[in-house]
């Protein structure tokens, strides 16, 4: 007779830590992200691999995986997906009305697009109610109660009450032909840029004051439209995330005639509305989720 091999579950802590781990490559910066320290991440990991049986790691406190830990984190992530799409499924018929998010006009073009395609795939039952403004904006409306969720930058720590954060790099950002050809340390530049209250907007004018660049601020949007079509047409520079550049349009790397950027960080909070947080905690993980794979992908991490 054959005898039954007791089940094991896996806690999907230890899971979300894991891919974190993963995406952020390493425990110090995937402990910031999640909130604990890196002891507290290492020990989480001790006991995934002790329940799991096997290694994770090619070497203690490293991120590099071992055959078997490429194996578990695909499982991972499709298992953290499902919990991730059960929770706001359930949570969101639990709740009334639209999910308030809040979010800058560069986030809202680069990831709002796959994580609707996301929801219309899987079929969620949840309506937005989306509005686009600078990072300080929104953050005094998410204190308001105007927001369940906001993405926001704060230039040097999170803001309180974080569910999440990261630090995004800045770069120039100019057309192709720009590019191509270092600035010109005499030469005025050009500068297009967001209004006044932007993070990349103050980086990159204190940047330009430090180091004693002449420049002239020609041309101001609202929109990252507006900044593509003007830097896109060579009619000035200008600073964005790294990672959310259009495709159109060419970073223009650090040199001695360029001022280097510092980091911003961003985050992901949580209205406090008891009756809509559910929901709003729920979809607020699935956000989550992939600003951190898109952030490993690129190595940008804090």
């Amino acid at each position: 007779m054959f005898q039954r091999m007791p089940m094991r579950s896996i806690p999907t802590d230890l899971l979300r830590a894991f891919v974190t781990i993963i995406d952020l490559r390493g425990y110090t910066r995937a402990g910031e992200q999640l909130g604990r320290t890196q002891p507290a991440i290492s020990l989480q990991m001790k006991k995934l691999q002790d329940l799991l049986g096997v290694s994770l790691f090619a070497k203690e406190g490293g991120a590099q995986l071992t055959e078997r830990g490429e194996l578990v984190a695909g499982y991972a992530r499709q298992i953290l997906a499902l919990n991730d799409e059960m929770m706001l499924k359930l949570s969101s018929r639990e709740s009334t009305g639209k999910l308030r998010l809040g979010i800058p006009n560069d986030y809202a073009d680069h990831f709002l697009p796959k994580l609707m395609a996301s929801f219309a795939r899987n079929g969620a039952d949840i309506t937005f109610d989306v509005v686009c403004d600078i990072s300080h904006n929104l953050l005094e409306g998410l204190r308001k109660g105007q927001y369940d969720i906001v993405v926001a930058m704060t230039p040097d720590g999170p803001s309180e009450g974080a569910f999440m954060t990261w630090k995004e790099p800045l770069a120039w950002v100019g057309a192709a032909e720009q590019a191509s050809r270092p600035a010109d340390a005499g030469k005025q530049l050009r500068i297009v840029c967001y209004p006044e209250g932007c993070l990349y907007r103050r980086n990159m004018l204190t940047a330009l004051q430090r180091d004693g660049r002449n420049f002239e601020i020609v041309y101001t949007s609202p929109s990252l439209s507006g900044l593509e079509a003007a830097v896109g047409a060579g009619f000035g520079m200008t600073v964005l995330a790294r990672r959310i550049i259009p495709a159109a349009l060419r970073i223009v790397e650090p040199s001695s005639h360029l001022p280097r950027l510092a980091d911003v960080v961003v985050g992901i909070y949580v209205g406090p509305d008891r009756k809509r947080s559910a929901v709003a905690r729920s979809f607020a993980a699935l956000f989550a989720d992939m600003f951190v794979a898109g952030q490993g992908d690129s190595a940008k991490a804090g």
